[in-house]
């Protein structure tokens, strides 16, 4: 990296980090600073709660990450994390967790002590598994694991009862835990991607679902008993399978998008379409670099910093 511009990435960040201090902010971006570790100056802003670090080269967390006691969102994707920081599980208030984009492998025991999370994003973390601890999480409504090596999920991810968000695109399931159906909140399960051969009995018992994407998997047939029990389902998107199925189980199941199919949006009663649960933003998955938690306070906040600091610097343009 030019020397000058890492000299002013470090101080731009410090600078920010001194403002934040200064004016008690609760909301601090410090993305793309090429960051190595976490400046400890940062610790001192006691009154954060959320915090942004993606696209940094973030290698561990330091224990006064601790002094953090209202941090209440984290997002430190995209850096050069080789394992879960344990140090998270001694900040009390954690809401929203992203570590995507990490080569941690493995969740740990450790995540089970989070008990108050509410969205957890573990995308591309090369995980070939989810720790039997994740059931402890009992306030957990949102759960992203795509892009991993997963082949199987634990039993006790079937306590999440407050689950309404499940995405586990491109992993290497084959089937769901025999108690799935027990996610009565579950409104989103996207399986593209996976190994599945049908349509899982399961989530026909799963009432309040309303979009199922099971795209590039390895379904041949379709059980018409299962889609039966599936009319409650806005969409059940099965394109770029190796299914051929006759033009009247077409026509008869609307909510189904495949080969030769067109889907229609279903008839759905005043209380259903009133619901938030109805809306197309229920529909898609996003990944992690598009997931927006930033303000545009902050924005403004960082260009005057930019500001401030700019004429300070600008010798160095001139002799450097």
């Amino acid at each position: 990296m030019n020397p000058f511009f890492e000299f002013f990435q470090k101080n731009h960040a410090l600078a920010k980090i001194e403002h934040a201090q200064l004016t008690k902010q609760t909301n601090i971006l410090l993305e793309d600073f090429d960051l190595l570790d976490v400046p400890n100056l940062l610790y001192e802003c006691h009154e954060l709660h959320s915090l942004f670090l993606a696209r940094n080269k973030i290698t561990k967390l330091s224990i006064e990450i601790c002094n953090l006691k209202n941090l209440h969102t984290l997002a430190i994707d995209y850096n050069k994390l080789e394992k879960f920081p344990s140090e998270l599980i001694i900040l009390p208030h954690l809401k929203t967790l992203n570590i995507s984009h990490n080569q941690i492998k493995d969740l740990t025991s450790d995540i089970g002590k989070l008990k108050d999370l509410e969205a957890l994003w573990c995308n591309c973390c090369g995980l070939t598994s989810l720790p039997d601890e994740i059931g402890i999480l009992k306030s957990l409504d949102t759960l992203g694991a795509r892009n991993n090596l997963i082949e199987e999920l634990p039993e006790s991810m079937c306590k999440l009862q407050k689950l309404r968000w499940l995405t586990l695109e491109n992993n290497k399931l084959s089937m769901l835990p025999k108690s799935f159906h027990k996610l009565e909140l579950l409104v989103h399960l996207n399986l593209n991607r996976n190994k599945f051969i049908s349509i899982p009995y399961q989530v026909a018992k799963l009432k309040k679902l309303r979009y199922i994407m099971m795209q590039h998997n390895n379904m041949f047939t379709l059980n018409q008993f299962v889609l039966l029990k599936m009319r409650h389902v806005y969409k059940i998107n099965l394109m770029h399978n190796p299914i051929i199925v006759s033009n009247d189980i077409v026509k008869k199941f609307c909510n189904l998008l495949m080969p030769g199919s067109e889907w229609e949006a279903p008839l759905a009663d005043t209380d259903e379409t009133n619901s938030d649960e109805s809306s197309e933003d229920w529909e898609e998955s996003i990944d992690s670099s598009e997931l927006d938690f930033g303000s545009s306070e902050s924005e403004t906040e960082d260009e005057e910093v930019i500001g401030d600091y700019l004429p300070k610097l600008s010798k160095y343009l001139v002799t450097y």
